[in-house]
């Protein structure tokens, strides 16, 4: 009789939506191929939903083996049903891998039920350890594992593959049961074109892996890409850390494109893109425009600071380079964000602010994300010696994970490692970057103060930087206004975090049972007293001198150009060209305003309720730039003597 094998990788669902547990089925779907494990062995099961331990442990039966895929999101839980299993089963053999499985074998001697940990790339080792349970193998002599010896607990050095011609989890039927037993739930799928990354980013757990690309078959992503298609995936990701680096790239795009035309599936597919973003990238962008499948092109920066640079170890594409690409895709209608990691080694106030600005002049009007630091133990920040060396200090504190949906009855609590302070920052200073970034991406990049900042700018008269810097000290300043409102509580969840009481998003049950990132909680709140807001906020605007008939007509399109879940009909007439007047400025075109008598409109969206608004708009729609119609109006001009 065959021994059991169970398998969890567990993460939170997202509403109605939950990810296909890939990388237990990738290793399952490997090991499985050797003759000998598959005669020995049975995978009885795959979890990858979070339910209750007791609720596990009633579906488990004389499991031989338990492996876990630890992450930051599941680490904790997979310690707690690690231990009850080997409590109820002690003969059970559990394993535990990951990229939260911290180098060496520190979490055996936290952990005595767990019998193994494996480190790095999981195929090659997890089988070789499948085979040394049946005797095989000498277990204390395979790559990237830790175990108890007689001598005590030894590492293994990695030992990376140069390979990646492993089967599939999908076309070996590995997530066909899952499907089955789950009809309504919508999956989020992954896949890897290729494996491996050329940078060694220290922030990134993958930065110590080493490791050079390698390509998987063309022919497993093809029969992937159908498998998604055949059973109806709404998203579609890639696990490439440089998705258009290679030709072959194209070719794999279009297959996507060509199976949501052919079926409606996959709706959406999502990667990260070549860090030097090239023509390539940019014609498959356009390619996923066209199908309507673009969250947008990443082109990332994480800072904008050559001393951050050099302390972990990045370089960035050129700033001529990223203009260039910007202006592109800006008049091309290609949606485009740039990412940003607040609290490196080398940042301070001054430099975020300055990168955040200079990223704005650059022309990216679209969306910035700007990521806490999270110390990760698989990192190269990681490691003891760059701690100490840059001063890192954390918050620890329950799990950074927006959009996630809260559950009252999970009491397994997860922690991410927030970065508060470094040589070059203080916890002032951090908590000051994170008000200033959520005030551009609230009041910039998600529109509600847009068009008057891209105005200023425009015609001379103030730069972003210090449009948004007084923004948020009136907001500081005057508590009792909506934004300041917003603000004060903002700024008393910040010193939540750094008394490790409290998180990086809050829950707000006006915009549906979320955990929203600050930014996106921010303009929730302002959109929901919108009136009230526009009314506040005159006399700040007014410190400007911009003249009285301009100043009354774009307070009006900056108030109709929002969207909001109850104005179905955007339309209105204005005294300028307001539209082709920002239009070009954000295409990076000097403009001239001009009078002229004109009608908006855009077919407005109707929402049932606050909460769909959120999803569609907040969380789905902002990297494409959805909360307003500024991509979406058509212009009516009146012609003189009609």
């Amino acid at each position: 009789m065959k021994k059991k094998l169970y398998f969890f990788q567990v993460n939170y669902p997202y509403g109605k939506s939950a990810h296909i547990p890939y990388t237990a089925g990738q290793l399952a779907a490997y090991a499985f191929a050797d003759v000998d494990v598959a005669e020995s062995f049975e995978l009885e099961r795959i979890f990858f939903l979070r339910e209750s331990p007791d609720k596990v442990m009633a579906q488990i039966e004389e499991p031989a083996v338990a492996a876990f895929s630890t992450y930051i999101w599941n680490c904790n839980y997979n310690k707690t049903l690690a231990r009850l299993i080997k409590e109820k089963y002690p003969e059970c053999v559990i394993i535990f891998g990951g990229h939260h499985v911290a180098p060496g074998g520190g979490m055996l001697e936290e952990c005595p039920y767990i019998d193994y940990l494996l480190h790095g790339e999981g195929e090659i080792i997890f089988r070789k350890l499948m085979r040394g349970i049946t005797g095989l193998e000498n277990i204390e002599k395979i790559p990237g594992i830790s175990v108890r010896t007689e001598k005590g607990i030894i590492t293994n050095p990695e030992e990376i593959s140069s390979e990646c011609n492993f089967p599939s989890p999908y076309l070996e039927g590995y997530f066909d049961k899952i499907i089955e037993e789950n009809p309504d739930t919508e999956f989020m799928a992954l896949i890897e074109t290729s494996r491996g990354c050329p940078n060694s980013c220290a922030y990134c757990d993958w930065s110590n892996m080493k490791s050079k690309i390698r390509k998987f078959p063309i022919e497993r992503i093809f029969g992937e890409i159908d498998w998604v298609m055949k059973n109806k995936i709404c998203v579609l990701g890639s696990a490439d850390s440089n998705f258009g680096m290679f030709p072959r790239d194209e070719e794999i795009a279009d297959k996507v494109v060509k199976a949501k035309k052919k079926t409606g599936y996959p709706v959406r597919f999502q990667t990260s893109y070549a860090k030097n973003s090239s023509k390539r990238v940019f014609d498959i962008g356009m390619n996923l425009e066209r199908a309507d499948m673009n969250r947008g092109i990443t082109l990332s920066f994480q800072s904008m600071s050559e001393a951050v640079l050099k302390n972990i170890c990045r370089e960035n594409i050129s700033i001529d380079y990223y203009s260039e690409l910007m202006a592109l895709y800006n008049e091309a209608g290609v949606s485009t964000y740039t990412e940003l990691i607040l609290g490196l080694p080398g940042e301070t106030y001054e430099s975020i602010v300055d990168g955040i600005d200079r990223l704005l002049v650059l022309g990216q009007h679209n969306s910035i994300y700007i990521h806490n630091c999270e110390w990760l133990p698989c990192s190269i920040m990681g490691q003891e010696d760059y701690v100490e060396k840059y001063g890192i200090k954390t918050s620890r504190i329950p799990l950074n994970q927006p959009h996630r949906e809260p559950d009252d009855d999970d009491d397994i609590q997860e922690w991410s490692q927030v970065v508060t302070s470094t040589y070059s920052m203080n916890t002032d200073e951090w908590k000051k970057m994170n008000l200033f970034s959520y005030t551009v991406q609230a009041f910039h990049h998600m529109g509600l103060l847009q068009f008057f900042a891209l105005y200023l700018y425009n015609e001379g008269i103030c730069s972003y930087k210090a449009f948004y810097t007084s923004l948020l000290e009136f907001f500081l300043s005057n508590p009792d206004t909506v934004g300041g409102r917003v603000f004060d509580r903002i700024d008393s969840y910040l010193d939540d975090v750094l008394q490790e009481k409290g998180t990086l998003s809050c829950c707000d049950e006006r915009f549906g049972k979320v955990q929203w990132p600050f930014e996106e909680y921010a303009y929730l709140c302002i959109v929901y007293e919108l009136d009230d807001f526009y009314s506040e906020i005159i006399p700040f605007l007014r410190n400007f001198n911009i003249d009285y008939e301009v100043f009354a007509e774009m307070m009006k399109f900056q108030r109709r150009i929002m969207k909001h879940p109850y104005e179905q009909n955007c339309r209105f007439n204005v005294r300028y060209n307001f539209t082709e007047y920002f239009v070009g400025i954000i295409e990076g075109k000097k403009q001239e305003l001009e009078c002229s008598e004109e009608t908006v409109s855009a077919n407005g969206e109707m929402f049932e309720n606050w909460e769909e608004f959120s999803k569609v708009i907040a969380w789905y729609g902002r990297k494409n730039g959805r909360s307003t119609y500024i991509k979406e109006v058509q212009v009516e001009k009146e012609v003189s003597g009609k």
